[in-house]
């Protein structure tokens, strides 16, 4: 008679390295958006962004009234 394999522990262990690896990225996109370019980067397109939709309001706002 063979012995029963279980392959709940590479289960396990394949979740553990994925989860790791999740992790990685995680902290390598943070430490990315953090960095001085980026983050000048990410407030002026938010800026821009804001400003837009400040002006597309006011136009509905124009027409509808």
């Amino acid at each position: 008679m063979q012995p029963v394999r279980s392959t709940r522990g590479d289960e396990t262990a394949a979740l553990e390295r994925s989860v790791a690896a999740a992790l990685r990225t995680i902290a390598a996109v943070q430490a990315e958006r953090s960095a001085p370019q980026v983050r000048s980067a990410r407030l002026r397109l938010a800026t821009i962004y804001g400003v837009t939709r400040l002006q597309r309001r006011r136009e509905r706002e124009r027409a509808a009234g």
